[in-house]
């Protein structure tokens, strides 16, 4: 091999090294609590009614059930990349409403339900 293939080779091993190192020392699922919060309570707004959920921590996610209501509140892309932060989800099953929105820095915890 002559000498500029050597360099590519040896740069190319050190940045598959550093990357495969970086995920290895990456933060832990858990850093996706918000202010190291194990729960968090969602208003969710349907019609005249209101609905306090409390959402609880599990493994990278809060989620939380009363009812017929159901929150949901995770840290990433939502279905667009364009869309980063932390995602707010809200749900009543049998008549289907939903509200799906995103914060940029904080959770959203009132949710207005609709068709």
């Amino acid at each position: 091999m002559n000498k500029q293939t050597k360099l590519i080779l040896a740069v190319l091993a050190v940045f598959v090294i550093g990357m495969t190192m970086s995920l290895a020392f990456a933060d832990p699922v858990s850093a996706a609590k918000y202010k190291g919060k194990n729960s968090i309570t969602v208003k969710v707004k349907d019609g005249k009614k209101t609905v306090k959920i409390k959402c609880k921590y599990k493994s990278g996610y809060y989620y939380g059930k009363k009812g017929k209501y159901f929150a949901e509140i995770w840290k990433g892309p939502s279905q667009s990349p364009v869309y980063k932060g932390w995602n707010s989800k809200a749900v009543r099953t049998g008549v289907y409403k939903s509200c799906e929105r995103v914060g940029h820095k904080t959770p959203i915890t009132t949710l207005r339900l609709h068709y």
